[in-house]
Parts: structure tokens; C-alpha cells; sequence
């Protein structure tokens, strides 16, 4: 039978781990309130080449992926429905395909019909951004082109538009 003093002393770490859970989402995100890291990408349907900087005064929402990532797949009809909505009011929206083969983006973004610009990524964006490790990361960007909110893991439509329209 075990001592009840193991027995507080383990239900005090459950609650410290949870504790430190809860002050780490809480948290403010990577970059918060900071200047977005410009950056100029390609377009992998047409070559079509994209900077940030020539979308200040949008609100730009960035949204890292991978090729093999089911999550980022999941989320990014999502996204293509929030950006159909909202880009006559002042949004811009960006795929950035990391670790991937552009053959393989272009067929993902036909077979989704993504109507937004997907950009082939590299490491020199992705540490600009915090080195992103997990995927999906998306990151909005307020109109002054700085850092409003990164985001890892999927979100909900509804949770984004929460997110997106108070900047717009």
C-alpha cells in the first residue's frame, strides 16, 4: 500500500505539470507585438513570386505546412473558406509548404482547390518564424505587419475568424 505522503507528493506534481501547461498556453506567442520577418517565396502553381512587404496594411495569415501532415490537410479548407470570405475586407492568406516536394504541393493544392497562394518554404523562413517545428503553425499578422498570434496545431474555422476579424 503506499505511504500517503507519495501519494500527495505525486498529486502535487500532477498539479504543478498541469499548472505549467495552463501558464504556457496562456502565454504570449512567439513574436507577439513584433515586426513580421519579411520574406519572398515562390508560388508553386505559377512561379508567381510573394513578398509580406507588399501586404502591409493586410492582415496576413500564414499558415506553415507539410506535404505528409493529415492535420494540415484537415484544416486547410478551413482556411480556404475564411480567406474566400473575408479577402474583400482586407485579409491575405498564405500557404508555406515546408520539407516538400513541389510536384507533390501542386497536387495537394488542386485536389483541396486552395484559391490562396501556396509558397515553397525553406529553413531560412521557417527560423525566421521561431524555426517551426510543428506543422500545422499559423501565424496572423496584423495590418501594421506585426506578429498578432502563432498558432501550433489545427484550429476550427470559428476559432480563427475569432482570431482574424477584430484585426480587420
Amino acid at each position: 500500500m503506499p505511504h500517503k505522503s507519495s501519494r500527495i507528493s505525486w498529486s502535487m506534481a500532477r498539479m504543478l505539470i498541469v499548472a505549467a501547461c495552463v501558464l504556457a498556453l496562456a502565454s504570449p506567442s512567439w513574436g507577439a507585438g513584433k515586426p513580421a520577418p519579411n520574406f519572398s517565396l515562390k508560388d508553386v502553381l505559377q512561379g508567381k513570386e510573394y513578398s509580406l512587404s507588399q501586404f502591409k496594411g493586410k492582415v496576413v495569415v500564414i499558415n506553415f505546412f507539410t506535404f505528409f501532415c493529415g492535420p494540415c490537410r484537415d484544416e486547410m479548407p478551413d482556411l480556404n473558406k475564411i480567406n474566400n470570405e473575408l479577402k474583400g475586407k482586407g485579409l491575405q492568406t498564405f500557404g508555406i509548404a515546408l520539407s516538400s516536394n513541389p510536384t507533390q504541393i501542386r497536387f495537394l493544392v488542386k485536389q483541396l482547390g486552395l484559391e490562396y497562394p501556396v509558397l515553397i518554404g525553406n529553413d531560412k523562413v521557417s527560423d525566421a518564424y521561431g524555426s517551426i517545428a510543428v506543422v500545422p503553425t499559423t501565424v496572423i499578422i496584423d495590418k501594421e505587419g506585426n506578429v498578432a498570434q502563432r498558432i501550433e496545431g489545427t484550429r476550427k474555422k470559428e476559432v480563427f475568424m475569432k482570431l482574424i476579424q477584430p484585426l480587420l
